[in-house]
């Protein structure tokens, strides 16, 4: 199952088989055309519905949008090498709060707020 991780909380990547996954953790499976032609569960559930699974889906997305913060911060961030670079002169320059650094990280943060209301479950 793909997933992404951001400040310690691991978020799925929106799909068919990360849904499955979720829903029936450990089962193996094969499908074809929204059809379970296979399926092995050793704890004895059945497949999902392709409703549950629609729902997990869009349940992902929600999560997965609300992380769009995090992506677009992570683009946007100077490269690490750079960074370094920046926070070496700040330093040495006695400008760490009000350095270059910190104001290249303040722009993106700015640019791309997290938001105010509590991620999705």
């Amino acid at each position: 199952m793909a997933t992404r991780k951001v400040n310690g909380f691991e978020y799925p990547l929106p799909g068919v088989d990360t849904a499955i996954k979720i829903l029936r953790p450990g089962a193996r499976y094969d499908l074809k055309d929204r059809e379970f032609i296979d399926w092995v569960d050793d704890e004895g559930r059945e497949p999902p519905t392709w409703q549950e699974v629609e729902t997990e889906i869009r349940r992902e997305v929600d999560v997965y949008n609300y992380y769009l913060y995090e992506r677009q911060r992570e683009e946007h961030y100077p490269d690490v090498k750079f960074q370094l670079d920046m926070l070496y002169h700040d330093i040495k320059n006695g400008h760490l709060e009000n350095g270059l650094w910190m104001k290249s990280i303040e722009e993106v943060k700015a640019k791309y707020p997290k938001p105010t209301t509590p991620p999705p479950h």
